[in-house]
């Protein structure tokens, strides 16, 4: 669960850097909506299938859009969350 919550700060504070593009910004939310809306390509009542998609989209949307992320951002990023006290 730690490297998740790492995880996700890292996407967050991406996200919220003013240097990154907004088509990032627009893929990663486009992500988001699709997690949050009811809308599905496989319905997730059907057992294991329906969440592998929604895991397979999701991952897919967060790496492109990394790959978008100018390497300023993310040496800044990863400059941050290994702060002082770490």
């Amino acid at each position: 669960m730690g490297n998740f919550l790492h995880r996700l700060r890292y996407y967050f504070l991406v996200f919220k850097d003013r240097q990154t593009p907004w088509f990032v910004k627009l893929i990663l939310g486009a992500g988001l909506l699709y997690i949050l809306l009811p809308v599905d390509l496989l319905s997730d009542t059907v057992p294991f299938l329906g969440w592998l998609d929604d895991m397979a989209i999701v991952t897919f949307i967060v790496a492109l859009a990394l790959r978008l992320v100018p390497r300023e951002v993310t040496d800044k990023v990863r400059k941050r969350m290994s702060g002082p006290g770490k």
